[in-house]
């Protein structure tokens, strides 16, 4: 048992890289830019594996469309408007941004699929909430600034995005509760859900937009460093989790994969030599805390 919770802590550090990684390329490319590229390599993984699986058949037709909306706002948006928020503050804040997703499963799961709350689980909520606040309020000072620290644009617009992004994830994870239920296969049903996403995305290639247009021009370099990100956050990450998830508790597993936002915060410290605030600290201890209320209840 414990083997599938160390591939739970693994799932959560290579989706911590792939952040840092990610922070770099879409101030390269921009937010949609590497979006684009990326989407499109992770979708060729994705059909690979789950051809040579030979999962195809678990998804029903029935469910296709819904599979598709699950896409286009989780994956098109929701994925977009991440990567944007990374391109504006960074990927410490970014992170603890996303830890949002969590309790507004819980919210959105009462409303759409009429489960009940649990008190324990409202005080989840309101950790990651208060987490959020002090990481991003309380988590920079002058003293320890760096590349991942620096604010493109207005702070703003970057919480903006990644409140939106989470809630976006958390819609995409609600609409697909059922079908995975049903039985059909997580890897097929990313497949098509990253497809369709990269597909739409494929469109803002031939934009004149300031926000949509290319920074950069590809380099092999950078397609490089785009398929290790892809690769690592849904390639290795994602799969090392479903594993977990199948042989492992639940709870314990997703609580584990959540403390993605702590492994930011030791990664950083190890690259720049920099240690982060004590507000990134606790306000980040404290929403990981908030989600594994939430998970293990």
């Amino acid at each position: 048992m414990i083997f599938y919770y160390i591939l739970a802590l693994i799932a959560a550090l290579s989706w911590a890289i792939a952040s840092l990684i990610s922070a770099d390329l879409t101030r390269t490319l921009g937010g949609i830019g590497f979006n684009r590229i990326r989407l499109i390599f992770v979708s060729i993984m994705l059909i690979f594996y789950a051809s040579i699986s030979n999962t195809w058949g678990t998804i029903n037709i029935n469910f296709l469309i819904t599979i598709i909306i699950s896409g286009i706002i989780g994956v098109f948006l929701g994925d977009t408007l991440l990567f944007l928020a990374l391109q504006k503050i960074g990927p410490r804040r970014n992170n603890i941004l996303f830890s949002l997703a969590a309790p507004f499963t819980i919210f959105l799961n009462i409303f759409v699929l009429n489960e009940k709350m649990l008190l324990v689980q409202l005080l989840g909520c309101f950790l990651v909430f208060a987490g959020v606040i002090v990481a991003i309020v309380y988590g920079n000072s002058n003293d320890n600034k760096h590349r991942w620290e620096i604010i493109e644009g207005s702070i703003r617009f970057g919480i903006v995005f990644g409140v939106l992004a989470a809630l976006c994830q958390a819609i995409g994870l609600i609409l697909m509760k059922p079908i995975l239920s049903a039985g059909a296969d997580p890897i097929a049903s990313a497949a098509i859900r990253t497809s369709i996403s990269a597909f739409l995305l494929s469109f803002t290639y031939f934009s004149n937009n300031e926000i949509i247009i290319d920074k950069a021009k590809f380099t092999i370099n950078i397609i490089l460093k785009t398929i290790l990100s892809g690769f690592l956050g849904m390639a290795l990450g994602m799969s090392l989790l479903l594993i977990a998830l199948q042989h492992a508790d639940a709870g314990i597993v997703a609580t584990l994969s959540s403390t993605s936002p702590i492994m930011i915060l030791f990664l950083i410290w190890i690259i720049t030599k920099k240690i982060p605030t004590l507000g990134a600290w606790i306000g980040t201890i404290t929403a990981i805390i908030g989600t594994t209320i939430i998970f293990v209840n």
